[in-house]
Order: C-alpha cells, then sequence, then structure tokens
C-alpha cells in the first residue's frame, strides 16, 4: 500500500485486471476488472493490492500528475 495523500488533483481509475482498495475519507472501497471511480481533489486517499493477484488499471490525474500536487503524508 501507499501512504495516505491528499491530492490537488481528480483522479479517474479504471480496473482492467485484477482488484484494487481504495480508503478514501474514511471509506474503504473496492474495485474489480471493468469498474471505475472518480476521486476528488482535497480527498484524503490510499491505495492498496491487499490480494493474491496483481491489478492492472488505468489512472487519468485533472490537472497531471506532480508530486508537488500529491500531498503524500510520511
Amino acid at each position: 500500500s501507499e501512504p495516505f495523500q491528499t491530492p490537488a488533483f481528480d483522479e479517474y481509475t479504471y480496473i482492467i485486471k485484477g482488484k484494487k482498495q481504495f480508503e478514501i475519507d474514511g471509506e474503504v472501497v473496492i474495485l474489480e476488472s471493468g469498474e471505475s471511480i472518480k476521486i476528488e481533489k482535497g480527498a484524503r486517499v490510499r491505495y492498496s493490492n491487499p490480494f493474491e493477484n496483481p491489478c492492472e488499471y488505468l489512472a487519468i490525474c485533472l490537472p497531471a500528475f506532480s508530486m508537488d500536487l500529491v500531498n503524500r503524508e510520511e
């Protein structure tokens, strides 16, 4: 899993294969192949894959992903 972050961008994620777990503002969401989600900028989020199989996904960030905009917690 990654550390929590509070991005200054919207992120659209589409799951191509496998599963991915999202913790969004205290709520756990699990997406499977063919599902998608929009995470609004300013949401506190953590991404992880606690499952056996790898996950393939496509993420689109608006504005584009930047380490300066992701605001990862230590």
